[in-house]
């Protein structure tokens, strides 16, 4: 176990001459630049070097805050595994680096968690300066999560991938929070139809905090025909609501369908089924081959 405390940070460690860093995570504005706290600034101004994954917003930020002359350093998703030893040998030099991501919190649906592993993995500090969400944001305006929620960030570009995605997701037995672009919001909602039925609650967030912002609120049949056709700009965060127990037929119909699918696409042998059905229900492999086989003994399936 490693424990990190980051009030040494900057400081030299216990028994040593050495002077520590620290990675720090900087929330920043998803939309309303007004938004980044006092706390979030005055790490910007202290920082050694700033990590960003754009930099052109990251300038942009700081303009807005009017810090200048910093150390910039560039990490996109694509850069993050190669240049997390860079960040590292300046942390453990002393440096305290703040790293930003286009919108919200790094590490979520961003990149950030590469770094943190392997600024953490060495025994150096890390910490985070909280910032506005746009999943935080969507949950406390959707008035659906007051008993939680799974956030699955932006799902498959395929219509497949994605429609199994969305099952699993109902499952869950909580609300469901996605991103989407403006060019998939469509698909997403028509696909959420055959998954959550007409009647179901969705919350649909488009530029959250920014000045063209829209809240929508309805079924997810409404949502579908309202964005079904839509050439509207910007992000969009969709909340499905929990699937409960007035649900349960649809949940069962869901459930129906893909052993239906795992049987077709199997044709009914034991093996590659006993696989299907152990990703679908999350029962152990082994556990549902020997049931299959018993059952089949039994007379109560046909082998093939």
């Amino acid at each position: 176990m490693i424990n990190l405390n980051s009030k040494h940070s900057g400081q030299p460690s216990h028994g040593s001459t050495q002077v520590v860093g620290m990675l720090i995570l900087l929330g920043t504005p998803v939309g309303n630049l007004a938004d980044l706290s006092d706390r979030g600034i005055e790490a910007l101004r202290s920082a050694d070097v700033i990590a960003a994954e754009d930099t052109r917003r990251l300038r942009v930020l700081l303009a807005h805050c009017h810090i200048e002359n910093k150390s910039i350093l560039s990490i996109d998703a694509n850069k993050e595994d190669h240049l997390s030893s860079k960040v590292l040998e300046l942390v453990n030099s002393g440096k305290t680096v703040v790293y930003t991501t286009d919108a919200g919190m790094p590490g979520i649906s961003d990149p950030g968690a590469k770094l943190v592993k392997a600024v953490s993995s060495a025994g150096l500090p890390v910490d985070a300066v909280p910032g506005p969400s746009a999943v935080v944001l969507a949950a406390s305006l959707s008035a659906l999560c007051e008993s939680g929620f799974v956030f699955a960030g932006f799902l498959a570009v395929k219509a497949g991938p994605r429609k199994k995605t969305l099952e699993n997701l109902s499952a869950s037995g909580f609300a469901s929070i996605v991103f989407e672009s403006p060019n998939r919001i469509g698909p997403l909602l028509n696909d959420a139809l055959g998954v959550y039925g007409s009647e179901h609650p969705v919350f649909v967030g488009r530029e959250l905090t920014k000045l063209h912002q829209e809240l929508f609120y309805g079924s997810s049949g409404e949502a579908s025909s309202h964005f079904g056709n839509s050439s509207q700009r910007g992000e969009f965060v969709v909340v499905f609501g929990a699937m409960h127990n007035d649900n349960s037929a649809l949940a069962g119909k869901v459930l129906l369908d893909r052993v239906i699918e795992a049987l077709n696409c199997t044709g009914g042998r034991t093996k590659i089924l006993a696989e299907e059905l152990a990703e679908l229900t999350g029962v152990g492999k082994n556990q549902v081959y020997s049931m299959l086989v018993k059952a089949r003994r039994k007379g109560e399936m046909s082998p093939s």
